[in-house]
């Protein structure tokens, strides 16, 4: 009995008040769930307890037809003594009944009977008379009971009814004389059951769970079922199915026991309070209730007292269902076709007040009405609406319906256009399965504006150029001379000449139109994209983009500002600025991650992969580029395979892993992909990864390829791609310093002394290389000083690598010793995944021995001259031998450390400088990248 004290108490007063002498009368009222019958069965056993006699009965809507039904039931059982049970059950005769119900003799007689045989036992002890879900009294009894307690006087009867109020509309009579009698007689206590408290729900789940649950999750069991015993019961036992016997569960489930229990509520509801509560079900809104009356059809009033009703049971909460599984079970009761009428109703009235397009939608598909002639129209409008707000699987679904019910073709281009920005998100292959169509409908003037503008973007990033350039003049074309463009179609134009600067300078001159557009607010991607396209070129200053971004940011994330977003990230890299890059790209992730769109996920993961490796974090670059490639395979991406490709490609290669690396470069990529910004990327990344493995003279054709190109797109001035810093690395390794020095010097002249410290650091690096040995620590030093500033742990490294060299061959081993150790600490930053060995530790001397003593004197002599970074020209004139000799000694070297290139074997032996006595017992950097400057 939680919570229900107060309720045993006013009982008790009641039974004693009536056991000195004096009818009383107690009504104990609420809806199903809160305990009514429970607290009956409590009180009644008290009373039996106390020396009262209990004449106990419960209504039913099914007999409330019988004539003195519940009398019968009282007046049951081993009450009387055997004269008195004589006459009773004569009085009780089917056939005198019968008589009864048109001879007022024979109505009088059954009555004062009756009423004589309960006061003859109310002398000899107390009666308490139970009667639990009174609503449901038949007329005959109700007649009775009245007659009883007018007659009564101080006769000790207690009288206890339960009244159960969610069920609006009961018999004809509808007990309306008995309330109309009790309420008039000071004898009567009315007691509203109210359902349990969030505490009352705790206590009583440790009871029945056997263990003390927390607040918390009383609280949430309390949210799910407002106290109602039944709905609370029936979530414990799913919640205890769910634990599997594993003790106590830990969190709450609702399944079918607690599906089951709403069913029940339910049916202990009026018709009309069932109806509402299923209009509840279908429009969910609090916001559209109303029309509630108009869907039930029935009065305001009636359903407003239906609305309370609902409200106590438990089932509704602020003018909703507190679960969906609720809404699911109260339709579960309507039959098919009664649910869909009911939709069809809510779509009708919906579109009648103005609703949305997705809500009449939903409607509209619930009801099953797809041969309507507006069908189509309603569906796509719904589409458009879901896509807006980021619902991109349920556009498809509708999109895919309306496609279906167009039997007659006419929406049928503009629905697959929605359909390839709806799968854009989550399905990149599927999107672009109709393309052609689509391409055929643009060309031909049967899909323009904004219905035409994804599909030329992913002809773009598909690679279909010559597709692309067509629709754009068949599009152009349609402009007439001296209006406005469409801004959609000005961005796609621009996005033309980032994404393939060589092939828009061809068709710029006839797709060009005349005019500024006219854009909307939501068209502040195009704003932008003229804002870093122009930045892009010319050098964006911080000030600028931050202005720009106080507007960008806030915009949703949609398939027209998607490509400007990743324009804008891509410029915020190249501005060095990526902590905040960073920070866009984990909060875009998560917006994709709630949008249910994976294939946007993967482009800013891309993104993430880029900054990383430009912080030098080599491991997280190839698990975030890594992630972007398992979202969307290399097949599916386009041109835009180039950037995931890219930064694996690179971090494999910095890592040392170049078998993993050849294996990124073995992946197939579009031949158009060098066309773009994109593919030049991954020129400069393949012709670094050649280098590392000491083919530097493969290297120099993709590096010339990025000059040219550049040159050829008139992006001769952009510094986003430093391949003058790629050619110098090559020609250091083929031992041309001069030539590495003039490349050098000329990137570091383009790029200037502001911005771009990660390429400037490197390109120090390299520069100081071309050095005389005393010359080199000063530009060492600088580069170090830049990288520390730009964040690129592994250029640090390598710059902190050649620094420490210098100092070393110098015979400066006390600032030898304090390099080493920094560099043994941003090295382990780069390498988390797999320590290196630290820095003249003794492990690492032991493993450089163990390396020497594997080879042959020949191939030791080879080793040790190679570690120093020298190519095998030099070598061969160095040693004496030919060059074809030395390929031959490194091959069997290579077999015998177990390393396949160059720079493996740089890692494994680390620099061998010439000994003399000064450098005795100096510490030697391992540098496992092979980053060390040659003689």
């Amino acid at each position: 009995m939680i919570e229900r004290e107060s309720e045993l108490a006013e009982l008790a007063a009641a039974f004693d008040e009536s056991a000195a002498g004096g009818v009383r009368v107690v009504v104990l009222q609420g809806v199903v769930g809160t305990g009514k019958t429970a607290l009956i069965e409590e009180f009644g056993g008290r009373a039996r307890g106390a020396g009262a006699r209990l004449l106990q009965a419960s209504g039913a809507p099914t007999e409330r037809s019988l004539a003195l039904g519940i009398v019968r039931q009282l007046l049951a059982g081993e009450v009387f003594d055997r004269d008195r049970a004589v006459i009773v059950r004569g009085l009780l005769d089917h056939q005198l009944l019968a008589d009864a119900a048109c001879d007022g003799v024979s109505r009088s007689r059954v009555l004062d009977g009756l009423a004589t045989a309960v006061l003859e036992l109310a002398e000899q002890s107390p009666v308490v008379i139970a009667i639990d879900d009174t609503q449901y009294l038949d007329g005959f009894s109700q007649d009775w009971l009245i007659y009883l307690i007018r007659r009564a006087g101080l006769a000790r009867i207690l009288i206890v009814l339960g009244w159960r109020d969610d069920d609006v509309q009961m018999s004809p009579s509808n007990s309306r004389l008995l309330c109309a009698e009790l309420c008039q007689q000071a004898y009567l206590r009315r007691l509203l059951l109210a359902p349990l408290s969030a505490s009352g729900v705790g206590e009583l789940m440790n009871r029945r769970l056997l263990a003390t649950v927390s607040t918390e999750l009383a609280a949430e069991a309390h949210r799910l079922t407002g106290g109602n015993l039944v709905l609370l019961q029936a979530l414990l036992e799913d919640s205890w199915a769910a634990a599997r016997g594993d003790g106590p569960p830990a969190e709450l489930h609702t399944g079918p026991e607690f599906e089951r229990a709403v069913q029940l509520v339910l049916s202990r509801c009026d018709p009309v309070t069932l109806r509402v509560a299923g209009a509840i079900s279908v429009i969910g809104e609090p916001s559209r209730f109303a029309f509630l009356d108009r869907l039930v059809d029935a009065a305001s009033d009636r359903v407003a007292v239906a609305m309370q009703v609902l409200t106590r049971t438990g089932l509704v909460e602020a003018g909703r269902l507190r679960h969906p599984i609720m809404a699911g079970a109260v339709l579960n009761v309507f039959s098919a076709a009664d649910r869909s009428e009911l939709s069809r109703r809510a779509a009708d009235l919906l579109k009648a007040c103005g609703a949305d397009s997705l809500t009449i939608a939903e409607h509209f598909v619930a009801s099953g009405r797809l041969d309507d002639p507006s069908a189509v129209l309603t569906l796509v409008e719904g589409a458009q609406q879901a896509l807006e707000e980021g619902h991109s699987r349920r556009a498809t679904e509708l999109l895919r319906l309306a496609y279906q019910v167009d039997t007659e073709g006419r929406r049928r281009v503009e629905i697959l256009a929605l359909l390839l920005r709806a799968g854009w998100r989550d399905d990149l292959r599927a999107s672009v399965g109709h393309l052609s169509e689509l391409t055929e409908a643009m060309l031909g003037g049967r899909l323009k504006g904004r219905h035409a503008t994804m599909p030329i973007i992913m002809l773009l990033l598909q690679g279909r150029v010559a597709d692309a350039c067509a629709v754009l003049s068949r599009l152009a074309a349609d402009v007439p001379p001296g209006s406005r463009p469409s801004w959609e179609f000005e961005m796609v134009r621009m996005w033309l000449a980032d994404i393939y600067p060589g092939i828009f300078r061809r068709v710029a001159g006839e797709s060009r139109t005349s005019g500024t557009p006219i854009m909307p607010p939501g068209a502040i991607g195009y704003r932008l994209l003229e804002h870093f396209q122009s930045s892009h070129h010319q050098g964006a200053t911080a000030e600028c983009l931050v202005q720009a971004d106080e507007a960008f940011w806030q915009q949703p994330l949609t398939e027209i500002n998607l490509l400007p977003v990743i324009l804008a990230l891509h410029t915020m890299v190249y501005a060095e600025r990526l902590e905040e890059a960073e920070q866009r790209c984990r909060e875009l992730v998560q917006t994709c991650h709630d949008l249910q769109a994976p294939t946007w996920r993967a482009l800013f993961c891309a993104i993430a992969a880029e900054i990383a490796l430009r912080r030098g974090s080599l491991g997280v670059a190839v698990s975030r580029a890594s992630a972007a490639l398992e979202l969307i395979p290399v097949a599916d991406w386009g041109v835009l395979a180039a950037e995931p490709l890219t930064t694996l490609l690179t971090a494999q290669t910095l890592q040392g892993k170049h078998d993993e690396a050849a294996r990124t470069l073995a992946l197939r990529v579009p031949d158009v992909m060098f066309e773009t910004p994109f593919g030049l990327s991954y020129l400069l990344a393949r012709g670094r990864h050649y280098v590392e493995r000491g083919l530097a003279q493969v290297a120099l054709d993709d590096l010339q390829t990025v000059g040219d190109l550049l040159d050829q797109w008139g992006m001769a001035e952009t510094e986003t791609l430093p391949w003058r810093t790629e050619m110098a690395a090559a020609h250091l390794q083929l031992g041309n310093h001069e030539v590495t020095a003039r490349y050098a010097r000329e990137q570091l002249r383009r790029i200037g002394t502001d911005g771009h410290m990660r390429v400037r650091g490197r390109t120090l690096r390299l520069l100081a290389a071309t050095r005389e040995l005393h010359l080199r620590p000063p530009m060492l030093r600088e580069a170090v000083d830049v990288l520390h500033r730009s964040g690129d742990k592994f250029e640090l490294a390598c710059a902190l690598t050649a620094l420490h060299d210098a100092y070393t061959q110098l015979g400066e081993a006390g600032q030898a010793r304090s390099v080493a150790r920094k560099a043994n600490g941003i090295r382990q930053a780069c390498f988390a995944e797999k320590p290196a060995p630290q820095v003249g530790t003794p492990d690492m001397l032991e493993q450089t021995e163990a390396d020497m003593h594997a080879l042959s004197d020949a191939e030791r002599r080879v080793a040790k001259v190679a570690a120093k970074g020298l190519t095998n020209r030099e070598i061969a004139g160095k040693l004496y031998l030919t060059t074809s000799t030395v390929e031959q000694h490194l091959t069997r070297i290579y077999r015998k450390l177990g390393v396949s290139s160059r720079v493996q074997l740089l890692s494994r032996l680390g620099p061998q400088p010439p000994p003399t006595p000064r450098r005795k017992g100096r510490l030697r950097l391992a540098d496992p990248w092979g980053h060390v400057a040659p003689q």
